[in-house]
């Protein structure tokens, strides 16, 4: 079952039309903004990502994977979050320590 749901999103329109039902804009964003820098379809830069995950992805990378889609009714959509989760991370503000008076 996994092979067939994470073979399926190395598919360009298949993985377009699961990371367009995810409903997630912010990520939604992210991978249009890497998409367009890339000079691909959002479903193509997807698809690219997810098999460089099938080809380099590490232990914990898998089990986690495993557990979100085990949990999910979705499993599908449960493992391009979270692949997608992984390639593009929310951006992290820092904030800059203020200097001593």
């Amino acid at each position: 079952m996994l092979g067939n749901i994470l073979g399926g999103l190395t598919n360009a329109a298949a993985a377009e039309e699961t990371l367009a039902a995810l409903g997630d804009e912010a990520l939604l964003e992210r991978v249009k903004q890497a998409a367009e820098a890339n000079v691909v379809t959002p479903g193509t830069y997807v698809a690219a990502t997810v098999r460089h995950l099938l080809d380099h992805g590490g232990e914990e990378v898998w089990l986690d994977l495993v557990g979100k889609m085990a949990n999910s009714p979705q499993p599908g959509a449960a493992a391009l979050q979270a692949i997608l989760a992984r390639a593009f991370p929310a951006s992290v503000t820092r904030k800059t320590p203020a200097r001593p008076s």
